[in-house]
């Protein structure tokens, strides 16, 4: 063994602080020896969720159609009713044994408890295969652990042990404790059924769940997230961007899912409510999602353009005040002419659709007025003030990134800005150009100094946030510009057009997908690029698999506004230890009439890449690690074996 360095010494000092001899050094490292013939823990990918927090969740409950699948292998002598009923079951334990309790009688009851109590061990049995005791045993309830640890060990069919496990079932259930003995299994079998669940992108905006969906991911730490576009919108506006909190706004009021700003957060939007009044309003501000009501469909027409007014007028100050962002081709309302009423765009005039800007200067026109100021400054610290959002934007930031290489696979939300000849595109926002992986990391720095950052730093990274949001070299965006302005007003559906970035046509290229995940350094078979972003429109042919299979594209439609463009209601990405397969969802339905009816998420499954021998966890990143913790175990049982480390040095 070669001498040690000070700093190895050290930290072989600190590791036998937690191993105290050699045995205990050897014992740890045999369990990760053992552990890395396990098959390779399971991924789920998702993107695009845009608020759906039914179909989020029911996703994660179910594991994208696999725990069904494990009920139909290990239940095949039961009804198809039956099945379907432990399925209900296992995705919504409380919900569904409530909804049993008032519609059985009492007998009948307590038998399914003890009936469904042995099903779940032995579907728990199953999803358990992959792991190591010990890891099973960290996420059982302390209170239960034991009596779980006898189930989960003890099996009914051996002659002996039938009716000691026949009676633990009946007297769990007789103490009244069956509901939560099936509540813990079912969720150990969520929780193992998946290992890791990557959300690339765009939690928030469209629907109006998104706080719930934060609220899931903030307690589960399987999940972490790569940022989108909507993100970095709500991360900048919740730490104090006021072009970007004008913009959720605006977004809300578009679709009418004003429930996550003012329920959600607790936003007070009765300042700008009251400001909209001196507005009038024509239909391209009426609500994608109207109300019933038609009076509040007029309100909130005033209320959407009134926002999008302001939201111009933040932009307009932030462009001015950062010329490096170069977009000036969003600037609209210095080209108004109010008596003609016409706009100037790249040389041409447009009739306007709605020629009434009643608070447009146009000798000064991104100026807000008193009122406005005031208004505008009462929704930027009612953003700051919420401590709901702040400790979900916090959780976003720090579990989120710009992109994540891992198990082989690069994902992202957006692109890879790159030129038309497939070049990356050099970008010089940072004091000098930067490119490629080294322009991602630039803005993920930036990300986080604009939560956790201070004064100055803090103001220029949060100003940043709108160009990730729109500008024309964002990774999160990926187009030329924005035309918002257009789409409202102007009638010529040639000025509506966001150019993409070249990426969504190279991506086709199998070259092109290697020569990018060659710059993150992942090279080999199977290598892939996973993104979200741009929905799939397999209504007209597109595929999600491209370039050969080395990109997926995942953005299937969770968001109900996409639903018409995809033709299908999302996508999970499954990477098992078998290879990773695309599962295509049906829409789903309300949650109340799964419990009911016992309705399952219907999901077809085909293979992406079907591995030619099984994977297992030594193949993974997590394995890679165990290997070095591995060699770590097996020196310091060494160091205490030559007698380098003794008890009394420790």
């Amino acid at each position: 063994m070669h001498t040690l360095s000070s700093f190895e010494q050290k930290y072989f000092a600190l590791l036998a602080d937690r191993y105290l001899d050699e045995h205990e050094a050897l014992a740890e490292a045999l369990i990760l020896i053992s552990a890395l013939e396990l098959p390779k823990p399971t991924e789920h990918f998702v993107s695009d969720l845009h608020g759906e927090y039914i179909a989020f969740t029911h996703v994660l409950r179910n594991a994208s159609g696999v725990l069904r699948r494990y009920i139909d292998e290990l239940f095949p002598d039961k009804s198809e009713e039956a099945r379907r009923r432990l399925a209900t079951i296992l995705y919504y334990p409380d919900k569904k044994l409530k909804y049993l309790k008032h519609t059985m009688d009492e007998e009948a009851y307590r038998a399914l408890l003890r009936s469904t109590l042995s099903d779940l061990i032995v579907l728990t049995g199953r999803v358990a295969a992959k792991y190591d005791r010990e890891q099973i045993e960290e996420a059982l309830p302390n209170s239960r652990k034991k009596v779980l640890n006898l189930l989960l060990s003890e099996q009914s069919s051996f002659r002996h042990k039938e009716n000691y496990v026949h009676t633990l079932y009946k007297h769990i259930v007789d103490f009244g404790e069956g509901e939560r003995y099936i509540k813990d299994l079912a969720d150990l079998c969520v929780r193992f059924a998946v290992e890791t669940v990557h959300v690339i992108g765009d939690i928030y905006d469209r629907g109006e769940n998104a706080e719930k969906i934060m609220d899931l991911i903030a307690r589960d730490p399987r999940i972490d997230i790569q940022w989108g576009n909507h993100d970095i919108a709500w991360i900048g506006a919740a730490s104090g961007n006021v072009a970007l909190a004008l913009n959720v706004v605006r977004i809300a009021v578009r679709y009418n899912v004003l429930r996550t700003i003012e329920d959600g957060y607790g936003i007070n939007l009765l300042p700008l409510v009251r400001y909209a009044e001196k507005y009038s309003a024509e239909a391209p501000f009426y609500p994608k999602n109207p109300a019933p009501d038609e009076n509040v469909n007029a309100s909130l027409a005033k209320l959407h353009k009134a926002v999008a007014i302001l939201q111009f007028k933040a932009e307009g100050q932030l462009i001015a005040a950062h010329p490096e962002y170069d977009m000036q081709n969003m600037l609209h309302l210095e080209h108004l002419d109010l008596e003609e009423k016409t706009v100037r765009i790249e040389g041409e005039d447009y009739p306007l659709l709605d020629g009434d800007f009643p608070t447009v200067d146009p000798s000064n026109p991104y100026a807000f007025a008193a009122e406005e100021a005031e208004v505008v400054e009462r929704l930027r610290l009612s953003f700051l003030n919420s401590e709901r959002l702040q400790h979900h934007i916090r959780h976003m930031v720090e579990r989120g990134s710009m992109y994540l290489v891992q198990n082989d696979n690069l994902l992202f939300h957006g692109c890879i800005p790159m030129t038309e000849d497939g070049d990356f595109q050099s970008v010089d926002l940072f004091g000098s150009p930067l490119k490629g992986r080294a322009l991602l990391d630039a803005f993920d720095e930036r990300v986080r100094t604009c939560f956790f950052g201070e004064g100055e730093a803090k103001k220029d990274a949060a100003d940043l946030m709108f160009y990730l949001w729109c500008g024309t070299y964002s990774p999160l965006f990926g187009k030329e510009r924005i035309t918002t302005f257009e789409r409202y007003f102007i009638d010529d559906e040639r000025t509506h057009v966001e150019r993409k970035n070249p990426y969504f046509s190279l991506r086709e290229r199998e070259d092109v997908a290697l020569a990018i995940l060659e710059s993150f350094e992942i090279r080999g078979e199977r290598g892939k690029i996973i993104n979200g972003h741009t929905p799939v429109k397999r209504r007209k042919g597109e595929s999600p698999i491209k370039a050969n299979g080395r990109v997926v594209v995942i953005d299937g439609g969770f968001a109900h506004a996409y639903r018409k463009t995809t033709g299908t209601a999302g996508y999970t990405l499954i990477s098992n230890s078998y290879g990773i397969l695309l599962a295509t969802h049906e829409p789903i339905r309300h949650e109340d009439s799964y419990i009911r009816e016992n309705i399952d998420m219907t999901s077809s499954l085909e293979f992406v890449t079907e591995y030619k021998t099984r994977r297992l966890a030594r193949d993974s990143d997590e394995g890679k690690a165990a290997k070095a913790r591995i060699d770590e175990l097996l020196t310091l049982a060494s160091l205490y074996r030559s007698g380098a480390i003794k008890s009394d040095e420790r």
